[in-house]
């Protein structure tokens, strides 16, 4: 599959605290995993919150007093639907402080104006410090940590903030957002070489998107077989660094206990180690971070 022109494109519209985005990430890892570079994902920036004062989201009950632990409840709800781990708490400790999400959003640009590839890593750490790492990621000081992880250039990244560059590149995001008519997030736009595109709206499962690259890519697309062994999740894990049990489970297709049976087996052997993630677990190589 390497080197090769991708056959579909895959965008996610996205905000890096939103928690649906952050419960889509099993469902990209599978994507990953079979298609490769044949599918070539990217992000936009939607800027979830714009002023903290007066958001409102009646859908989630979420808006004015007691905003805080509106969104804790609203995160613990969506944890125990869609698995991954999140430390709600989080926004107990960041009432008073939090304004936007906007500031994450921008330097999300900063590090795509950079390098995609390691901007979409970027993007993930985000994901992983603000759900579940009690990170305040609208904070300059953490977005460059982040950046570093990401192997970002940092000088040129706070360059490209201080700039404007990233903000003008953000609103040329919000732009797009306007014209697709996007409200809700993640929503998702796929589109082939020839032109032809299909976009939705909200969480989905892999399913749904294996039937939409089968609509719009027929047999180009070559899925690879994923095999289920102490092996092949070792490397899973090995190349994405930190994940959690969630999306172990989903690329392998393993329940809970499935997946935490062959994770648990792992770290036995001293393969791997856990690090507590809120009201979960991320699973790293073993000798990486702290347990």
């Amino acid at each position: 599959m390497t080197g090769k022109q991708p056959i579909l494109e895959l965008i996610q519209y996205t905000d890096p605290y939103c928690t649906w985005c952050w419960g889509s990430e099993p469902v990209m890892r599978h994507i990953e995993e079979v298609y490769g570079d044949q599918v070539h994902v990217a992000f936009v920036m939607c800027g979830l919150v714009q002023d903290a004062a007066s958001f409102r989201d009646p859908l989630n009950r979420i808006g004015g007093p007691g905003m805080a632990r509106q969104i804790a409840e609203h995160w613990r709800e969506a944890s125990a639907r869609h698995g991954m781990p999140v430390d709600a708490d989080v926004w107990l400790d960041l009432d008073g402080e939090f304004t936007s999400t906007w500031p994450a959003n921008i330097a999300c640009k900063a590090a795509q104006m950079q390098d995609e590839e390691k901007a979409n890593d970027y993007i993930r750490r985000m994901r992983e410090a603000a759900a579940a790492e009690r990170r305040f990621i609208h904070r300059r000081e953490v977005q460059a940590a982040l950046a570093r992880d990401a192997g970002l250039d940092i000088d040129r990244f706070e360059k490209d903030i201080d700039s404007d560059a990233a903000e003008q590149a953000f609103r040329a995001d919000l732009r797009t957002c306007r014209d697709k008519h996007v409200t809700g997030y993640p929503s998702f736009e796929i589109r082939n070489q020839e032109g032809e595109e299909f976009m939705f709206f909200g969480y989905q499962p892999y399913p749904r998107f294996v039937e939409l690259f089968e609509r719009l890519a027929g047999s180009r697309l070559q899925a690879r077989e994923i095999v289920t062994s102490e092996d092949s999740i070792l490397d899973f894990i090995r190349r994405r660094g930190k994940v959690a049990w969630r999306e172990v489970g989903e690329v392998f297709s393993l329940s809970k206990s499935q997946a935490e049976d062959w994770l648990g087996r792992l770290e036995g052997r001293g393969l791997i180690q856990r690090q507590a993630a809120g009201n979960g677990w991320f699973y790293l190589p073993a000798g990486d971070g702290e347990s």
